[in-house]
């Protein structure tokens, strides 16, 4: 029965488990990074270039270099993401401080601009109440008549380039790891955990627990996983519904062979007296020893049919159905009784001719078994839309509403197909089941009024 709920592929699963983990440390990767521009930002809330250009300049005026050096330390601590460097006419910067790489290349611009153009346009008389920019150089005057120069680095990332190093970048690889550790975790154990279910089932079965089963909740579940434990499941069952049929056919093959054994011992004894009644006997222990055979061949038919390959060759079912007729006519006009057959157009069905022959020629010659004298048989072959349907029905007594369903099981009689002793071993209705069901047809059989008995093959029609 195919599961009506959609299932879950555990790819989505996987899927959405490893971009979830992505978007957790996306997400604390950004709010990181907000965190620090926001304090980079905030730093400089309030700070204006032109007043720290007026200062220093005042500075410098006032003071000198000492007193600039005193003023950019005091700066530095003041605002920890803005940076001042100041540099003398030979580039050095007077706290001793190694300029940053980018700092060196607004240097060289500037030095380049200096060389075509006045120094005027750069030096500022005064830039209080005039725009000036963070990456602009200014000229700082001296006492003397010197001059020093000015930058500014705002927004400075020198206190986070601590995250290029490697114990950083270690302490990064570690969070994403406590991030993603436990996603795939959780992930690994979603699918191991009903995996071990499944191997601990498995192993029930190898033991000889037919009856072993998936847990329900793991059956229940919408993904392969649970299809493969609904999968093993219905396994699990046909394999004990295949050993149970075995066992109870092995149990009914010793009790048929007990009837015949015990009429093969009793007439081998009466003909050891060697009296007139000695070719009787001996007649006797012939057709014992016939029943016999027939018992055993129509056993071994029915154990291959169960392992026989799926049937692949394309027939026409009206060429076996005619053949059968055909040859069963011979025993019919013996006892009196009619085969009516039409043969219909041709039927095209994928099967093994020998087999499909054998399973109606068993149920044709089971009607006429039990077919009155002066009765008629009706053969019908009709075409649906997906399978074919042949229907055999007799005139005979018919059976008991109760016993329909085991009609088909083997070695099952009815009390009224009980004509004679041993008449018949009850495997041929088996064997015609048997050959239906490995041409993935099925067979039922109803009584039909006024007497009768109906039995109904469907098999499935030839697809292009």
């Amino acid at each position: 029965m195919p599961w009506p709920l959609p299932t879950r592929s555990l790819f989505w699963r996987a899927f959405l488990t490893f971009w979830g983990a992505m978007t957790i440390i996306l997400v604390c990767g950004m709010l990181f990074t907000a965190t620090v521009a926001w304090y980079r930002i905030n730093s400089l809330d309030g700070l204006n270039p032109a007043s720290l250009t007026h200062d220093a300049r005042q500075v410098a005026r006032n003071h000198g270099v000492d007193g600039l050096q005193r003023w950019v330390q005091a700066m530095d601590q003041r605002y920890s993401a803005l940076k001042i460097y100041v540099l003398d006419a030979q580039d050095a910067e007077i706290l001793g401080r190694t300029l940053p790489t980018r700092m060196h290349d607004w240097l060289a611009a500037y030095r380049a601009a200096t060389d075509q153009s006045p120094q005027a346009d750069y030096l500022q008389p005064d830039p209080v109440g005039e725009r000036v920019s963070w990456w602009q150089p200014q000229l700082l005057p001296l006492p003397d008549g010197s001059q020093l120069l000015m930058l500014f680095l705002p927004f400075d990332s020198s206190h986070w380039e601590v995250l290029g190093l490697s114990p950083v970048a270690l302490a990064l690889l570690l969070f994403a790891l406590a991030v993603t550790a436990p996603l795939c975790w959780a992930l690994t154990r979603h699918v191991t955990a009903p995996l071990t279910q499944l191997r601990q089932a498995t192993h029930a079965l190898a033991a000889g627990r037919l009856d072993a089963q998936t847990p329900p909740k793991l059956a229940g579940r919408k993904d392969e996983l649970g299809l493969l434990a609904r999968d093993f499941n219905a396994m699990a069952d046909r394999i004990k519904a295949l050993v149970d049929t075995r066992e109870q056919l092995l149990h009914n093959i010793a009790h048929e062979l007990r009837s015949p054994l015990a009429r093969l011992r009793l007439a081998a004894e009466l003909a050891r007296r060697k009296d007139e009644r000695q070719d009787v006997q001996l007649d006797r222990i012939e057709r014992e020893c016939e029943r016999l055979d027939a018992l055993v061949g129509n056993t071994l038919r029915l154990a291959r049919l169960g392992a026989q390959p799926e049937p692949s060759d394309t027939l026409d079912l009206t060429d076996v159905v005619t053949a059968v007729v055909d040859d069963a006519r011979y025993e019919a006009g013996e006892q009196q009784v009619r085969i009516l057959w039409e043969r219909p157009p041709p039927v095209a069905v994928t099967g093994d001719r020998d087999s499909l022959a054998s399973a109606i020629e068993n149920v044709l010659r089971n009607a006429l078994r039990f077919a009155p004298a002066h009765s008629a048989i009706r053969v019908r072959l009709s075409i649906g839309v997906r399978e074919a349907c042949l229907e055999i029905e007799d005139r005979g007594p018919g059976v008991p509403a109760a016993d329909l369903e085991s009609l088909f099981e083997p070695f099952f009689r009815t009390a009224s197909g009980s004509k004679a002793p041993g008449s018949g071993a009850g495997l041929g209705l088996s064997i015609a089941q048997a050959a239906i069901a490995a041409h993935k047809g099925r067979i039922s059989a109803r009584n039909v009024s006024p007497q009768g008995l109906s039995v109904r093959m469907e098999l499935p029609l030839l697809t292009d």
